[in-house]
């Protein structure tokens, strides 16, 4: 049997493979992918933006249906089965794995024994370790299975930001992952405000619950955090864009102990961040990349519950064939949340 790809050749180049699917070993699953997201990562190695090693096929937000399970797979992942596929190595021996941060992995250094790098979603069919495979709800839509891994990576996040209900959460930026923070911050009974330039992203916010939405360029945001929770700053600062200036104003909005989390990169050589208002507030300054399995299983529980709605997101499918159109039309249309890919 035999399995479709898209495989990057190099930057700029791709085509479709074809592979002999290899031999279950006794602890993998097959599965059919049924949706896989077209995340920007994907988009930056193909732009040469990032670098993997090539041949590559990328696909890590998989929504896919067990085909078959080997001998020692447990009998709670059975063929038929919707599935959300979390395809990132967790060798539970390195020094990461063993501390609890098994979402940094040495095992996900190279290819293994494949013969490409990358996780391999963009595919029809694809091999999977059982502990990377989690089941998900038979009654909710099959290509949320597929959101899972984002979802995933924002309640990383969250569960790293030292709030309870009640509390004021800054959200820089109303991205895709802005807003999963703002969904799942709410969730937690937060009080949110978004802080964004686009008026159009910002409506969007405010119909998904912010409960305030300030634009940057037009007014002093942080003495609005200031004057909004008493002149005591916010609990959080999330930071998902901006630059190391936006993460000084981060650290200005925050309150004293508050946790001030940097989700995206600044992507700056030498940022200059004003450690003086670390030192005389106590703040946490912090990151957060990836998810682990924990995160993870929580991802799967809320996408299949129903707890958070998810269907105010903009999503669109495409064609997995036209992968290269795809990313075209993802780069020019920024209201898309995500397209999702499917074979047609």
């Amino acid at each position: 049997m035999k399995m479709r790809q898209i495989q990057f050749d190099g930057v700029g180049q791709l085509r479709q493979v074809e592979r002999e699917i290899p031999p279950l070993k006794d602890s993998q699953v097959l599965v059919k992918v049924e949706a896989c997201g077209l995340c920007t990562w994907e988009r930056y190695i193909f732009e040469g933006t990032e670098s993997m090693p090539f041949p590559f096929v990328g696909g890590h937000e998989i929504a896919a249906t067990v085909v078959e399970t080997g001998k020692s797979v447990p009998g709670s992942i059975v063929p038929g089965m919707p599935v959300s596929v979390a395809k990132w190595v967790r060798c539970n021996q390195c020094e990461p794995c063993r501390r609890g941060y098994d979402n940094h992995c040495l095992g996900n250094d190279g290819p293994g024994d494949k013969e490409y790098s990358g996780p391999g979603g963009f595919a029809d069919y694809l091999v999977c370790e059982s502990y990377e495979v989690f089941p998900f709800a038979a009654d909710a839509p099959i290509h949320y299975a597929a959101l899972a891994e984002p979802v995933a990576c924002v309640t990383r996040g969250v569960n790293r930001l030292n709030v309870v209900g009640g509390d004021t959460v800054v959200v820089i930026g109303a991205g895709f992952m802005g807003l999963l923070f703002l969904k799942l911050l709410k969730l937690r009974g937060c009080k949110v405000i978004v802080v964004q330039r686009s008026a159009k992203r910002r409506e969007l916010a405010a119909r998904m619950g912010a409960d305030l939405t300030l634009d940057p360029a037009a007014e002093d945001w942080t003495g609005r955090v200031m004057a909004e929770t008493g002149g005591m700053g916010a609990a959080a600062v999330v930071y998902t864009a901006g630059g190391s200036q936006t993460v000084n104003q981060c650290l200005a909005a925050a309150r004293i102990g508050a946790t001030v989390l940097l989700y995206a990169p600044t992507h700056e050589e030498r940022p200059a961040i004003d450690l003086d208002l670390i030192h005389f507030k106590e703040l946490v300054l912090t990151g957060a990349i990836r998810h682990d399995k924990e995160s993870f299983r929580q991802a799967v529980r809320l996408l299949g519950s129903g707890q958070v709605d998810f269907s105010d997101l903009i999503l669109s499918f495409g064609d997995m064939a036209q992968l290269e159109q795809e990313m075209a039309r993802a780069n020019t249309d920024r209201d898309i949340h995500r397209i999702l890919l499917r074979w047609n």
